[in-house]
């Protein structure tokens, strides 16, 4: 009876240690994820120009020449 008790006791705490550590990994591959898209990010806005920017002063601009400001 006591080694059905130890093995039950094992069993149990194998089960609950996978989730533990299940959700160690889990936790940390999106904190990698994470890190490697923002540092793709920060590397596609240091390469590309500002288009939205560069748009928004042109319209400004368009707009000053035709006197709606």
């Amino acid at each position: 009876m006591k080694k059905i008790a130890q093995s039950v006791f094992l069993v149990s705490l194998f089960v609950s240690l996978s989730g533990c550590i299940a959700a160690s990994v889990v936790s940390a591959t999106i904190g990698a994820t994470t890190t490697v898209i923002g540092g793709a990010i920060d590397v596609i806005d240091a390469v590309t120009p500002d288009i939205i920017d560069g748009n928004d002063e042109q319209a400004k601009e368009d707009d000053k020449d035709n006197g709606k400001i």
